[in-house]
This record gives structure tokens, C-alpha cells and sequence, in this order.
């Protein structure tokens, strides 16, 4: 998950410019909805990856008892997939800290094969009534590690991810550290 500083400053720049007809910015829009979808009847949701393939999207929930273990799932499929995917796009239930206050937020990150970064996008909501109310803009978070990348320059230029049997083992070795700890958390 994305690390920030300690308090988060929404970009004033409003993600406004996806677009539906970008199969990977659909994906973003997908999981935007499945997410709050989720929340509004179950009032939570398990983190979602969405490897996209041309047209074409597949959806998984990255197996972990705790963040760092689903990051690390997450990022092994990533890598286990890289020869054939486009993007992925990775969505989990957190927050954001705000300069006096923290809000939740639908955190979301996509980064295309050949990104060396991953955007990241805060979709800020509050619970009030027994309903949940969503903030009308999404905000930028900024960037963070795209997952394509693994750790050690494991992944080539190409796409290369080295056979299934490299991924396992190196899927370990990407986990974050205490030192990853972000502001923007899953809870």
C-alpha cells in the first residue's frame, strides 16, 4: 500500500479525466463500485486485484490474515501474470490522514506493465444516518511502487517474470517492511 507522508494533502487536482473507454480505467471504475457496493451491504469489503488483459478483466481477492500478507499475494500475482497482463488494479478499504483528522477512504492503485510507478486514488466516505455518503471527486494520492516491478530488478523490461517458480520465492521477499508503513491503511 502506498506510502505518504504523515499527513496527506489531497491533490486539488481531481481525478476527473478517466475515461470508460480505457479498459484499465473501466477496471478503476469497476472496482470503485464493487467496493462501495460492498460497503453499503456488508459494511466492509476484502481487498480486490483486477489483472486486466486486453478487453478483459479478471478479478481476484489476494488470500492473507493481515496486510502484509495480502500485499504480498497480491504482488505475486501481479508477478506471476506480468507476461500477459496490461495493469492491474488493486483496491482495499483505508484511510487517509488529513491535516487535523483521518477519513475513510477506497484506496485504489493501477499502474500499467511498463509503469515504474503505480497512481494511487483516495475515494473519500463517511458514515452518517445508517448510510454512507461518498465524496464527489476522487483525489490523488500520488504515486507509489508499481507492483511489475519487483524487488532486485527481478522483472525485465519485457514483461519477463521468470516461470511460476521464481514468483513464489520472490513474492516472500517483496512483502513491506515496518519501514513501509503507510498513512493510508487498510483497517
Amino acid at each position: 500500500m502506498p506510502e505518504t507522508d504523515d499527513n496527506v494533502v489531497l491533490s486539488d487536482e481531481i481525478v476527473g479525466e478517466l475515461s470508460e473507454d480505457d479498459p484499465v480505467e473501466r477496471a478503476v471504475f469497476y472496482s470503485l463500485d464493487e467496493a462501495a457496493q460492498k460497503l453499503e451491504e456488508q459494511g466492509d469489503f476484502d481487498p480486490m486485484l483486477i489483472i486486466v488483459q486486453g478487453e478483459e478483466i479478471h478479478v481476484d481477492e489476494p488470500d492473507g490474515d493481515d496486510e502484509e500478507t495480502i500485499i504480498a499475494a497480491a504482488q505475486k500475482t501481479v508477478y506471476q501474470m506480468a507476461k500477459v497482463a496490461d495493469a492491474y488494479v488493486f483496491v482495499y478499504d483505508g484511510f487517509v490522514d488529513l491535516d487535523d483528522d483521518s477519513s475513510d477512504a477506497i484506496i485504489v492503485e493501477y499502474a500499467r506493465k511498463g509503469d515504474s510507478e503505480a497512481q494511487v486514488l483516495a475515494w473519500l466516505y463517511a458514515g452518517h444516518d445508517d448510510h454512507l455518503h461518498f465524496s464527489e471527486p476522487l483525489y490523488s494520492l500520488g504515486n507509489a511502487p508499481s507492483m511489475f516491478d519487483m524487488p532486485d530488478g527481478e522483472n525485465s523490461e519485457d514483461g519477463d517474470a521468470g516461470g511460476e517458480d521464481a514468483a513464489g520465492d520472490e513474492a516472500a521477499a517483496a512483502a513491506p517492511t515496518d519501514s513501509d508503513s503507510p498513512t493510508t491503511a487498510g483497517q
